[in-house]
């Protein structure tokens, strides 16, 4: 197995004009921006038991082809975003084209979430939610992987409690306890939501931003080095990760996200402690608690590993 190790400066050096070609190229285009603010972190997917393990398996060896997973989409649309149908089309329609890359069939896989949030009074039926429920309640174990805003999973626990023994939650929020608060993305965005999960006693992994998975920060240089020309999906996510459209052209960045996936791949890349459920507070830091129901948290994770198998995966070197 290669390790993910490489002469940065090096890397720099050899991919400085293609950078610069790339960075005219990105900056004449309008797709890219309207995948970045539309889509960010607003996936959730569900993997259902007993087939789960040998699936997740068979498509892990066989890369990103998850013909028969089921995958969660939810567009929260706020007043504050503003967000028009044109941009969410696009942001559509390029998801379209990764599908086609991967041969993914998304009938009956993908379901539009909830469009807003339960801390500003939502409390609607959606496909999502309709969904968590249906395949928590036929089987046994149902995992979701949750890497945005917690709400669909917290309106489908409120709406059929049923599901809170057959589903187990891994969410990327929140920071670590080190931390003097968890105002970032995906805890901030619906905080009456993370409470609700964090209540029911739902067997719960999180996975913090800060001091966990800010770890995983990669370069341009890395993903040239590793994924360029493998595939067209590859260049593509080089592309995204150069100018994502939503933060400006940069050099490295962490990929949030992946943490969640990886730690269905493989937990012995990841060092974590089961504890006393934290109360959150109003101003959404953590109360650490001693006799509480047990939730599992990251405090680790091996960025070398999870990179190297990323990159195996993606450009089969």
């Amino acid at each position: 197995m290669k390790q993910h190790e490489i002469d940065i400066e090096a890397l720099k050096e050899k991919h400085k004009l293609d950078m610069e070609t790339k960075e005219k190229e990105l900056s004449n285009s309008t797709m890219y921006s309207m995948m970045g603010d539309a889509t960010k972190g607003l996936f959730v997917g569900i993997f259902s038991s007993p087939e789960f393990k040998a699936e997740m398996s068979k498509k892990i060896k066989e890369g990103l082809n998850k013909k028969q997973l089921v995958v969660h989409k939810t567009l929260h649309t706020t007043t504050s975003r503003k967000r028009t149908h044109i941009e969410l089309g696009m942001a559509l329609a390029l998801n379209k084209k990764i599908f086609l890359w991967l041969n993914f069939d998304t009938t009956n896989k993908v379901f539009k979430g909830a469009e807003d949030y339960i801390c500003n009074g939502y409390n609607e039926n959606n496909n999502a939610v309709n969904k968590i429920i249906d395949v928590a309640l036929k089987n046994d174990k149902t995992y979701i992987m949750a890497i945005g805003a917690i709400t669909n999973i917290a309106l489908a626990i409120s709406k059929e409690p049923n599901i809170i023994d057959k589903i187990e939650v891994v969410w990327l929020g929140g920071h670590s306890f080190l931390q003097k608060d968890n105002l970032e993305f995906n805890f901030r965005q619906d905080v009456e939501a993370v409470k609700i999960v964090f209540e029911s006693k739902v067997k719960l992994t999180v996975i913090p931003c800060k001091n966990a998975a800010s770890n995983l920060r990669t370069s341009i240089y890395e993903l040239n080095h590793y994924l360029k020309d493998k595939s067209e999906l590859c260049n593509y996510l080089i592309d995204r990760f150069y100018n994502d459209g939503y933060h400006g052209i940069q050099e490295r960045r962490v990929i949030w996200d992946i943490s969640v996936i990886a730690y269905m791949i493989n937990k012995n890349w990841f060092i974590y402690d089961i504890i006393s459920c934290p109360l959150i507070n109003k101003d959404t830091s953590y109360t650490q608690t001693q006799n509480r129901h047990k939730i599992t948290m990251i405090n680790y994770l091996d960025v070398n590993k999870i990179y190297t198998d990323l990159f195996e995966k993606l450009g089969g070197y």
